[in-house]
């Protein structure tokens, strides 16, 4: 059964967002985790990906950004675009929209902003897993 955690972020700054999907990140890959991240553009991709490589300066997450090729393996994939079935493990997701194909993940992350317009699409996305039946939980950053 899936597994979603919610984490609430009381920093409303512009990248609080990216910046916890990267502490997530490394701690996912540390504990081995294979790592889907979603975002809502192409644009918020690149971003992550920039910051992947100098969030801190003594880690070293590898990752790749996915287009339309397939994923290398590199154990952190970002995209726009949908998790294909091979990805089971860990997604993390950083639209405002549900993960319409849900059951394939073993666990979902999403993280929540300080803004309204964030709150109002996390509590919607808590609704739709919630009636689906999944194990959820979450957390005040």
């Amino acid at each position: 059964m899936t597994q979603v955690n919610f984490y609430t972020l009381g920093n409303d700054a512009a990248d609080a967002r990216l910046q916890f999907a990267c502490r997530l990140t490394e701690k996912a890959r540390e504990l081995g985790h294979q790592i889907y991240i979603q975002t809502s553009s192409i644009e918020v991709a690149k971003q992550l990906d920039d910051l992947l490589w100098q969030f801190k300066p003594a880690s070293f997450i590898p990752h790749e950004v996915v287009t339309d090729k397939a994923a290398t393996g590199s154990g952190v994939s970002i995209s726009v675009n949908p998790a294909p079935p091979e990805f089971s493990d860990l997604l993390i997701n950083l639209t405002e929209s549900v993960c319409a194909n849900h059951q394939q993940f073993a666990r979902i992350n999403e993280i929540i902003g300080a803004d309204t317009d964030s709150i109002e699409a996390g509590r919607q996305r808590y609704r739709f897993y919630r009636d689906a039946g999944v194990t959820l939980e979450t957390f005040k950053i």
